[in-house]
């Protein structure tokens, strides 16, 4: 009895697994956990963010515009069928000399009821000056393009190493919180046992209870901060909702990286940063416009050949083999040679011409900009690292300060004031160390972009 029972209830348990997984099929699903370094993440972030995969399409899109500006001069060949079913006829009238009646008109009525026509039409272009340029402008916005995909690539690859970075700052953050939790909690439980033994006074109790609460109110924050970290890093990578990122790299390894003679001792090239390289290749396409509009003055010149085949007739018997079909073929050339525009096409060359004026202003712009941008980004960096180096002493003293008045409030040689003084100055210490090691790998992350080659 025992034994049937159990068995009856479990075909009823997994039925009704089995019912829950029918209606509800995403339920049953585990969230899918993936391990990422950072240049993993980066990796992952150039295949799946959504702005890097519309640049690409971008890119293709710009290919297969140069393929369609090369068709324009390769052989075109068009056919047509043309149709004329004459319901009523067409009638002319004839003078009346031709038929002995002087003076007056006959109507006569002419053609077939039934007219067919099939054609075709080859064409090509010999030359064509707006042709060649319009196919180089092409090219050129193929490489503008895809040098823009290369930027998007280094946009993504530095959001991803910030949101990555900033995410472990905040769990660093989180640990030391967590820790200092449980000693602030024994702290409290303590206090009341001295209460209650008589060796201080309730308000000493109520202010280590109000440090715990202050504390637990930081680390919620903190976590819904990490919440919101964690949410943007798996944006920017492009990873789904189900799926859940652990990082391995930590604070250490990118901390370890930091050289800060070797970046602040980098000599600064314009020419190969990433911005002034993408600049250059828009001053091309510009030039190429440029060349472009002045083509408009040139002659173009193509050449036909087609071919052709009629039929008339009073029935219809289209399709029937034995009846004549009168064929015709013609071929030519048509020479188009620009003469007046009133003005519009040396006004069109002018716009593009002081275009190009314009990108000798920009491309100086850039230039002192990209110059003042090293200098500040080197004195920022400079400035981080010595802050950072500053907190992490301030951090280590502020730890070792608060840990020995701990031990002398246990003791009874030091007040709760002086402990609640030491514990607020911990945790700005740890706030201020945790925001340093943030600004000096972020600092590190500008200057390395504007720095490196390309």
């Amino acid at each position: 009895m025992n034994y049937r029972f159990f068995m009856l209830l479990l075909v009823l348990s997994l039925f009704a697994e089995m019912v829950s997984f029918a209606q509800n099929p995403s339920q049953a699903k585990t969230n899918e956990v993936m391990r990422f370094s950072l240049e993993q993440a980066q990796a992952y972030a150039f295949e799946n963010n959504y702005d890097l995969k519309n640049s690409t399409t971008d890119v293709e899109i710009a290919r297969k515009m140069v393929k369609q500006n090369t068709a324009i001069g390769l052989p075109q060949i068009n056919a047509g069928v043309d149709y004329m079913n004459n319901v009523i006829q067409p009638t002319t009238l004839i003078p009346g000399e031709f038929f002995g009646q002087p003076g007056t008109y006959q109507a006569i009525t002419f053609g077939t009821k039934y007219t067919a026509t099939l054609k075709g039409t080859l064409t090509q272009l010999i030359y064509s000056g707006q042709y060649l340029v319009g196919l180089q402008t092409a090219k050129a916005f193929l490489e503008t393009s895809k040098q823009k995909n290369v930027r998007d690539k280094v946009d993504v690859r530095d959001q991803v190493a910030d949101s990555y970075i900033r995410l472990l700052v905040v769990d660093e953050g989180i640990k030391i919180l967590d820790s200092t939790y449980i000693v602030v909690s024994r702290l409290v439980d303590e206090a009341r046992k001295s209460y209650q033994a008589g060796l201080i006074e309730d308000i000493d109790v109520d202010q280590a209870d109000l440090n715990r609460s202050n504390l637990e109110a930081t680390i919620t924050y903190t976590k819904n901060l990490r919440a919101v970290g964690y949410a943007s890093l798996k944006f920017i990578m492009g990873l789904k909702d189900t799926q859940e990122m652990v990082q391995t790299d930590n604070l250490d390894y990118f901390l370890a990286q930091v050289n800060r003679d070797a970046l602040i001792n980098q000599q600064f090239d314009y020419n190969v940063n990433i911005d002034y390289v993408l600049l250059k290749k828009a001053d091309y396409l510009t030039l190429m416009r440029y060349k472009l509009s002045k083509t408009a003055f040139q002659p173009s010149l193509s050449g036909f050949l087609g071919a052709s085949t009629n039929a008339q007739r009073s029935s219809w018997d289209f399709f029937n083999t034995s009846k004549v079909w009168y064929p015709a073929v013609n071929f030519g050339f048509s020479l188009q040679i620009p003469i007046w525009s009133s003005g519009s096409r040396k006004y069109a060359v002018d716009q593009t011409r002081l275009e190009v004026e314009k990108t000798k202003v920009t491309d100086e712009k850039l230039r002192v900009g990209l110059e003042l941008q090293v200098a500040t980004a080197k004195t920022d960096f400079s400035n981080a690292y010595a802050i950072y180096q500053n907190k992490v002493k301030g951090f280590q003293t502020a730890l070792k300060i608060y840990e020995k008045t701990m031990e002398k409030y246990k003791q009874g040689m030091a007040g709760s004031t002086d402990l609640n003084q030491r514990y607020n100055q911990f945790l700005a210490a740890n706030s201020d160390y945790m925001q340093s090691i943030y600004t000096l790998l972020a600092q590190k992350i500008k200057l390395s972009k504007l720095m490196e080659k390309f």
